[in-house]
């Protein structure tokens, strides 16, 4: 009964791959054909013929909060699909970009972060067999492995570039550190699939973009949707 209150589903209706989306937009609906989904108390349902799409909200509590209330429901594989943020470009990494996270540090605490707190942050990883075997079939290039960090706030990140770097972290989020753990507790394979739309301090979130970068957004979000569909029918 929880269960259906907060997914609008019962649990056993899962199928045992899931799609966790934390951001929704004209294009992701485009790409996984959205037309309508099932509501509960938190979170969205959509089910499709080899997967469940789950719109979870932003932020690491929301995300973390659903993989919890998936253990013991059918689903054994979750993927989470997003968006992230560059700390720079380099080579095979830029605007537009689908990036793998092969690991992600912790910065989720907006407290530790405004206090400088965080300088050891716990490091999580995905499912190493999920995430390779998702790179095989999405065929070499496509999809770049990058590290990356999960943050607490989008203001403070502003002011934590050279630390980023120094610790050799590529990307962040706001959803993935938190969900990997999620996942490690509750023993479901995980893996995180992101799209680059915005470069920190150079090309922030809130700044407007042109047509063509619109373009080349919309086509990433795509690629990726198709990579992660032909994945799941073939997995």
């Amino acid at each position: 009964m929880q269960f259906e209150a907060i997914f609008g589903i019962g649990k056993n209706e899962l199928k045992k791959n899931c799609i966790l989306l934390p951001l929704l937009n004209k294009d992701i609906l485009s790409a996984f054909k959205i037309t309508k989904f099932t509501r509960g108390k938190l979170y969205g349902i959509v089910q499709k013929d080899c997967f469940t799409l789950i719109h979870t909200g932003l932020g690491a509590p929301l995300t973390a909060d659903a993989v919890l209330y998936l253990k013991d429901t059918p689903c054994r594989n979750v993927f989470l699909f997003g968006s992230c943020g560059l700390v720079r470009e380099q080579e095979g990494l830029s605007l537009a970009s689908l990036v793998a996270a092969s690991k992600s540090y912790s910065y989720e605490s907006f407290s530790e972060m405004l206090l400088g707190n965080n300088a050891q942050p716990k490091v999580f990883v995905p499912d190493s067999g999920l995430l390779n075997n998702f790179l095989a079939v999405a065929g070499k290039g496509m999809v770049r492995e990058a590290t990356c960090a999960t943050l607490g706030s989008l203001k403070l990140e502003e002011g934590m570039v050279s630390l980023f770097i120094e610790k050799g972290i590529d990307i962040v989020d706001m959803e993935s550190s938190a969900f990997f753990s999620a996942c490690a507790y509750t023993q479901a394979k995980a893996a995180a699939l992101f799209y680059a739309t915005d470069i920190i301090n150079k090309s922030p979130f809130y700044m407007k973009r042109d047509a063509a970068l619109r373009s080349k957004l919309s086509a990433a979000i795509k690629n990726a949707a198709v990579l992660l569909c032909e994945f799941l029918k073939k997995n």
